[in-house]
């Protein structure tokens, strides 16, 4: 028995990683393979009975994990961040948000006839998207910048929203339903957010000064904070019954705007533990679903299912739209794309769990039903959007944009001199100091780990349709190339020469080279552009004509001379090491170039030989 208990509980955590590693090679959320997967291993084979192999520990089981996935969608609501994005998304995500919830209420109560309670809490959990699943259906679909920013702003500040909502939500119908016991509801609803407002700020309170006065060592942050928030849950519930969601959700909106630096290393550890968690948490979920409670779903949550796409999503974009510049065609095409995630399935199973032990047996049809909505949503708009997008010309073209992986002083340097050129520049450094620079200089610089899932959900791949990794790390940067080829394609990766392919060892460190088409050339170390740069070097333009070749050129600058790029009419030629760069007439070239005499007579007999810049 032990045997098989071992082997089930470790077959979840490997079927759950397997999931997430099929969507990301199929380019999906990895919602639906791991809800499919649940589904095949429990109503279907019944391979696995989650409530036969965790017991009573399944309840405590499940409530903790959603807990620690709450909590971290709430490290993410930064009450800045929404007062700094559009009205449009302000509106989403108030007015918007309202909409949703109202109308999935009386539509669940009138078409399936739910009590009131039970409906205003369907209403609740489907108001929440989130980046789980709207990231990877933005990267495939490539909206234009106004729809991207919209749509991705909307689901960072929606989850932990719409989460915060429905635990409100439940715990008055908790608190509700201890009115039989001679208990007030009023009264019992106030104790529990008190108790969860009381220990919430309370926990994040205790945690910011533990980080800010380095309290904690650096290697045991993460977990401390993960006990912090596992303790606090666990006390939360055991002073008030049902508070230590709220708890928890409290304690991750102060931690996100307590200004503590720490964070977004927390953050990052907190994301790989969510994706573990989530992993099998779904798994677990979807298995213990009996095929009596899916036959619960007919022909009226179908038309509930059309009234959530149809009608509440446009009425939601309509009134949170008016007033803004949107044009039509993006109006219609953000009514169509609202697909709902994980957290809304992860908060769903919990609550239904909870509410039929409490007695309230409705809510057995609760999480079919918001299943179905995620799978409707996530399945039909994830599958059609991109050609939506492209029918109403809201869809960018072929993207020619750049996204520099590190923004030391070349970085910086080459940024503006391609900026300058017309196109879109993004850099992403984990130095701060180097990203500070950056955007005193007016470059578009993002703060993170390139290989981070929070940096890919986040940054915006708006306009991006290359990228070159430009760091001191040649390992950094040849997973980076690998990471990205998938986006933008084995010719859209690129990276500096690494130190191992020396002047003289052309053939060394073959895995790295294959990894991303090399750059420049195989002088142009990382050591070498930085030092020029440093030097004063300047990045300069060149028109080639019959009079001035770009042979000539190589030969008036010397060997200060390392070409980058060349430019014509929004087309881009990219200088590689292994590959033939002669640019023709009618291009101009970029180059990194060393201020010297040689050079100086090179400006004179070209009219177009200018510093970036200049």
């Amino acid at each position: 028995m032990e045997h098989n208990l071992l082997l089930l509980l470790s077959g979840i955590v490997v079927l759950g990683i397997l999931c997430q590693w099929a969507a990301w090679w199929l380019k999906v959320p990895a919602i639906l393979p791991l809800l499919a997967s649940g589904f095949l291993v429990g109503p279907v084979f019944h391979l696995v009975d989650p409530h036969e192999l965790l017991g009573d520990l399944f309840f405590p089981v499940v409530s903790l994990l959603v807990a620690v996935i709450l909590f971290e969608g709430a490290l993410t609501l930064n009450f800045s961040d929404v007062r700094a994005v559009a009205s449009t998304v302000r509106n989403l995500v108030t007015i918007g948000a309202l909409i949703t919830w109202f109308g999935g209420a009386a539509a669940a109560h009138y078409l399936l006839d739910m009590e009131w309670l039970l409906a205003i809490l369907f209403g609740a959990l489907i108001v929440v998207t989130g980046p789980t699943v709207i990231a990877p259906l933005l990267r495939n679909v490539r909206p234009n910048p106004r729809i991207y920013s919209v749509l991705m702003w909307e689901g960072i500040l929606i989850d932990p929203v719409g989460a915060s909502l429905a635990v409100l939500v439940f715990d008055f119908i908790v608190a509700e339903g201890g009115a039989g016991h001679g208990v007030n509801p009023a009264l019992a609803f106030l104790e529990i957010v008190l108790v969860g407002l009381a220990l919430g700020l309370i926990g994040g309170y205790i945690t910011t000064q533990l980080l800010k006065r380095y309290l904690i060592p650096d290697n045991l942050q993460d977990l401390v904070v993960l006990a912090l928030v596992a303790g606090l849950f666990a006390l939360s519930d055991t002073v008030e019954a049902e508070s230590g969601l709220l708890t928890v959700t409290v304690m991750g909106v102060y931690l996100a705007n307590s200004n503590v630096h720490q964070l977004r290393e927390i953050l990052h550890f907190k994301e790989r533990l969510s994706t573990l968690f989530i992993s099998g948490l779904f798994i677990l979920l979807a298995a213990s679903i009996q095929l009596e409670t899916l036959a619960l779903l007919d022909w009226r949550s179908l038309v509930l299912l059309a009234i959530v796409i149809f009608v509440l999503r446009p009425l939601n974009i309509q009134a949170s739209a008016l007033g803004s510049t949107l044009t039509g065609k993006e109006r219609l095409f953000l009514s169509w794309v609202a697909p709902r995630g994980i957290v809304a399935a992860a908060i769903t199973a919990l609550f239904a769990f909870r509410l039929q032990e409490l007695g309230y047996t409705e809510a057995k049809i609760l999480e079919p039903l918001v299943f179905l909505v995620i799978v409707g949503t996530v399945v039909l708009q994830g599958s059609t959007a991109k050609w939506f997008a492209r029918r109403l010309g809201v869809a960018e073209a072929e993207p020619q944009g750049f996204l520099l992986v590190g923004a030391n002083p070349f970085g910086r340097l080459l940024a503006k001199a391609i900026k300058e050129e017309g196109f879109v520049v993004r850099l992403v450094d984990t130095d701060f100091e180097h990203v500070r620079l950056a955007r005193m200089e007016g470059l578009d610089a993002y703060h993170g780990n390139i290989l981070s899932e929070y940096t890919e959900e986040h940054l915006s791949l708006s306009g991006i349709g290359r990228l070159l990794a430009l760091t001191s790390n040649d390992e950094a940067n040849a997973l980076a190339c690998r990471h990205f080829k998938e986006e933008f394609g084995s010719a859209g990766i690129y990276q500096i020469v690494p130190r191992s392919l020396g002047q003289n060892d052309r053939n060394r460190a073959p895995g790295l080279r294959s990894l991303g088409r090399l750059l420049f050339c195989q002088a142009a170390s990382y050591e070498r552009l930085l030092d020029d740069t440093r030097q004063g070097a300047v990045i300069r333009r060149t028109k080639i004509t019959p009079e001035f070749s770009y042979e000539t050129l190589k030969m008036q600058c010397g060997d200060g001379f390392v070409p980058l790029m060349a430019v014509q009419d929004k087309l881009v030629n990219i200088a590689i090491m292994d590959g033939d760069f002669a640019p023709q007439s009618g291009w101009k070239v970029l180059s990194l170039t060393v201020e010297n005499e040689e050079m100086e007579m090179a400006v004179k007999k070209s009219e177009g030989l200018t510093p970036a810049g200049v």
